[in-house]
């Protein structure tokens, strides 16, 4: 059975959309039957970002050896939904006996995914250290920083480009509701942005729940900075945890709704539709982009709240069992090459640079932030390495978390969204009560620890458990908001 036939059953059954493969134009290839070579890639990034690599790749690899390429991209949403088609096609694979799942390379997502993935040896080990030590060492691309990690410690997948996390908002409705520009995650709760934030479904996107992972650290950080030296340090860290609870759920109460896909929440308030929303940085940047006027002022703002998030990466890796894996080596060489990372951050017309529009990333080489190369970045004022350094991510305050933030979030947040929306509007209304205001903030049943030991131990127990714990706090917030809301109406 060939690669492509394998790739259409693990993808038919998920009813996973395969986007139309890329051409390069000037080379006469309309389809990947008339092509040399095939790279099937699965991805979460857009359009934009796969026309500009899949174009460019397929361009260096001609020149270099004479063959042309189709990348063909498979998109099955966000970084999850990629997660998800990998392990059914690893399960299938290994059903008929064989070693992988019929696809070249995972491009972008979170690098909490690509560890899993890694420790599931559903990856093969990256060649671009031996064939490019130069990119790595002193004043190269950096294992760590500020407690993220840039790259597999066994050579299993590395960061492609650098990510932040924060809020993307429309100047034009800040204008109507007479509201300052966002500076910090604490203003996306602020009462007057009700029915306004544009979130997304943490249990569908990994982005989103490190997103609120960053808020979660921030205020963890915050009370460790401001508690008392002889002050038992898990009460501290117990207490920030139970504060960014409180944060979340003003946020989440003040969300118009949770979408399904983190790249859907910058269209949306460039659209009018919400105010503001939590996104990645590219996201907020690429959409500004498109919405540029003449003078170069655009409606859609994006800003990173100062020491609110760190600078994590989008990573790349060639799968285990590659079909071809030769050319998916070369893709990861590729894409972190000179050329390769200019495209994130160039504008077009640039060489190196993007042909179509700007991607607004930062290269995650830190070589590249000096000289003409900074001088062709859009974004390069950013200057990531040393923002990164006034945030630092404590794993161990969050990094078990991750899960149990997810499913927390949903319960807490997404499942209980019209009664929680509902007591929301009464707090407002009769000014936060102090009863009503405890009773809504009632978070006692997703303490940190809880969130570490009960929640995450009945996570792993499978789906039925999983289930059967969703429904128990579901119904735990839904009582809470309910009453919060009786409590409101009654002015306590």
């Amino acid at each position: 059975m060939n690669s492509w036939k394998k790739i259409l059953l693990i993808v038919a059954p998920l009813t996973v959309v395969v986007a139309a493969p890329l051409v390069l134009r000037d080379s006469g290839v309309e389809d990947f039957d008339r092509a040399d070579l095939r790279l099937d890639v699965i991805t979460p990034h857009t359009e934009t970002l796969r026309r500009e690599f899949g174009e460019a790749f397929a361009a260096y690899w001609e020149k270099k050896t004479g063959e042309s390429v189709y990348v063909n991209f498979l998109v099955p949403g966000g970084t999850s939904e990629c997660v998800r088609v990998i392990g059914n096609g690893f399960d299938a694979a290994r059903e008929r006996g064989e070693t992988g799942c019929g696809i070249d390379v995972f491009f972008g997502g979170g690098a909490y995914d690509f560890a899993i993935q890694a420790k599931l040896d559903r990856f093969e080990k990256l060649r671009i250290f031996q064939t490019h030590p130069e990119l790595f060492g002193e004043n190269g691309i950096p294992a760590t920083l500020s407690g993220e990690t840039f790259y597999d410690p066994d050579h299993a997948w590395i960061g492609s480009v650098l990510s932040s996390f924060g809020i993307c908002y429309n100047t034009d409705l800040l204008v109507e509701r007479g509201l300052a520009a966002p500076v910090s995650w604490d203003d996306l709760g602020d009462p007057g942005y009700v029915r306004g934030i544009a979130l997304a479904d943490t249990t569908k996107s990994s982005s989103v729940t490190k997103s609120f992972e960053m808020l979660v650290q921030q205020k963890i950080q915050e009370e460790l900075a401001l508690a008392d030296s002889g002050e038992e340090r898990a009460l501290v860290v117990a207490r920030g945890w139970d504060a960014s609870m409180h944060l979340i759920q003003r946020i989440g109460a003040n969300a118009r709704y949770f979408t399904d896909s983190s790249a859907k929440i910058p269209r949306d308030v460039a659209q009018g539709n919400a105010v503001a929303g939590m996104c990645i940085d590219f996201y907020g940047r690429t959409t500004s982009e498109t919405l540029k006027k003449g003078d170069g002022s655009s409606r859609l703002q994006y800003v990173m709240p100062s020491g609110g998030s760190s600078i994590s990466v989008d990573p790349v890796a060639v799968m285990r069992g590659a079909p071809h894996p030769e050319l998916a080596q070369s893709f990861v060489e590729f894409v972190l090459s000179r050329e390769g990372q200019m495209l994130w951050a160039a504008a077009p017309g640039n060489i190196p640079g993007p042909t179509y529009r700007a991607l607004r990333r930062l290269p995650i080489r830190p070589d590249l932030y000096e000289g003409e190369t900074l001088a062709a970045m859009i974004d390069g004022a950013a200057m990531p390495f040393e923002e990164a350094r006034k945030f630092t991510y404590d794993r161990k305050l969050t990094g078990h978390l991750f899960s149990p933030l997810r499913v927390i979030i949903k319960v807490m947040c997404i499942d209980p969204h019209d009664e929680m929306k509902e007591a929301w509007g009464a707090l407002i209304e009769a000014g936060f009560p102090p009863q009503a205001t405890a009773r809504f903030h009632d978070v006692s049943a997703v303490s940190y620890g809880l969130a570490g030991g009960s929640i995450k131990a009945s996570l792993k127990k499978g789906k039925v458990e999983s289930v059967k714990l969703m429904n128990e706090l579901g119904g735990f917030f839904r009582e809470n908001y309910r009453e919060a809301l009786r409590l409101a109406e009654e002015g306590r």
